[in-house]
Parts: structure tokens; C-alpha cells; sequence
């Protein structure tokens, strides 16, 4: 029975979780695009080499941010659209007459849609990384061998982020799916998932912290910089 829940799930919600794939991984599909085929977009990096690899590396790190943040709505939704449907349209009420338990049923529904959502989370914020460095070495101004040290400091920096990002996707998604499971209907649940997501990045903003602390009346700076090949 527990085999047959499985690949209803996957059957009935496998579009959907392939969207929140590519959701996730989206901000890097056209940025890479971007790189390869045009050169005013490989403008800023011309000073790239083994010895600068770290100034634009660590830009992969931007993908964990819109993870545990912009994109938490997506997971938000994604639980709402595998949760709704079946409480809208009655079919959970067949699925209690089949000789498993509710909290069983439930539990093997909630396990697996917290398997994709925490698999999607560490997945983008891994492969960020990986094709940010892939691209360097295929630029040919990095060398394997020269950066792979800088590679592994990032890609250590990246997998810790994957896991704040996969915990925090995962509490958004089941608070998500415990509203959508009590709301008759799906825009109650969005509207429910939206308040949580919306709360959670408001009160937990101090706990999940992206930035180094600073201490009252230090002062930060931040700077940016533009190259055109002859000027910067």
C-alpha cells in the first residue's frame, strides 16, 4: 500500500514538482545562457584568473538567498497545489475508505513532498556553484589546478548553505500544507501560505542571517565595480 501512495503522488503531482525544479534552478539557466553567447555580458570578469577567482566565485552564493526568500513562495504554493486539489474535488475522503490509516496516508504525503522540496533546495544551491565554476574553467583563464582551492572554500560554504536553505524550505512547506489540509479551498490556502512565508522571513529575519554581524556603530562599506575592458 505505501508503494501504490508513492506512485500516486508522483503520478498525479510529477509536473508539478519538475516546475519547482526548474523554479529553483531558473536564475542560473539565464545568466549561464547570457555568458556563453554574448561578450558584452563577459565584460565585468576581464580580469578573471587564478588569482581573482575568488572575487566572482563567491557570486554563486546569491542563489541560497533567493531560495530561502523570494523563492520560499514557490514552495509555499507547491504544497498548496499538492494538498488542495484532493480536499476541493473529495477524492481524499476515497483515499481514507483504502485499508491504511489517516495519519499514515497523510505522513507518506507530507514525506514526500518534503523529499522534493528539501532534494530541489540543496540541488540549486549546489549546482549555482558548480556551473559558475565550470564556466570559469571553460572560459580558459582558469586553471584547474590554480583554483581548486578557492573552489572548495566556496563549494564548503555552499553545501552549509544548502542545508539552512533545505530546513527553511521545509518548514515553509509544511506549514503551507497544514493550512492547505484545514482550508476548503485552494485560495484560502495560498492566501494562508503567503501569510507564513511572509511572517517567517519578518520575525526569523535575525536567526537566518546571510551577512556578517556588525556591531552598533561600526561603520560598512560596500563597494561594486564595472569594467569595460579600459576602464574601471
Amino acid at each position: 500500500m505505501i508503494g501504490a501512495i508513492i506512485w500516486k503522488e508522483w503520478r498525479e503531482h510529477r509536473a508539478k514538482y519538475f516546475a519547482y525544479w526548474l523554479a529553483l534552478n531558473a536564475p542560473i539557466l539565464p545568466v549561464a545562457l547570457a555568458v556563453g553567447i554574448s561578450k558584452a555580458a563577459r565584460t565585468p570578469f576581464a580580469d578573471l584568473s587564478d588569482s581573482t577567482v575568488l572575487k566572482y566565485l563567491p557570486l554563486a552564493l546569491g542563489e541560497p538567498v533567493l531560495v530561502a526568500t523570494a523563492f520560499l513562495l514557490v514552495t509555499g504554493f507547491l504544497a498548496v497545489a499538492t494538498f488542495s486539489p484532493e480536499i476541493e474535488d473529495g477524492s481524499l475522503f476515497f483515499v481514507y475508505e483504502q485499508p491504511l490509516s489517516r495519519r499514515r496516508y497523510v505522513a507518506m504525503k507530507l514525506l514526500l513532498g518534503g523529499f522534493h522540496v528539501v532534494l530541489a533546495a540543496c540541488f540549486a544551491t549546489l549546482l549555482a556553484t558548480v556551473t559558475a565554476y565550470a564556466m570559469m574553467l571553460l572560459s580558459g583563464k582558469v586553471t584547474l589546478a590554480g583554483s581548486s582551492g578557492a573552489f572548495h572554500a566556496v563549494m564548503a560554504a555552499s553545501a552549509r548553505a544548502a542545508i539552512w536553505c533545505s530546513l527553511i524550505s521545509l518548514i515553509v512547506f509544511t506549514g503551507s500544507a497544514l493550512v492547505s489540509a484545514l482550508a476548503p479551498r485552494w485560495w484560502m490556502a495560498a492566501a494562508g501560505s503567503l501569510v507564513i512565508t511572509v511572517v517567517l522571513l519578518a520575525v526569523g529575519g535575525d536567526f537566518f542571517s546571510f551577512t556578517a554581524d556588525i556591531r552598533d556603530g561600526e561603520p560598512m562599506s560596500i563597494g561594486m565595480g564595472f569594467s569595460t575592458g579600459n576602464a574601471q
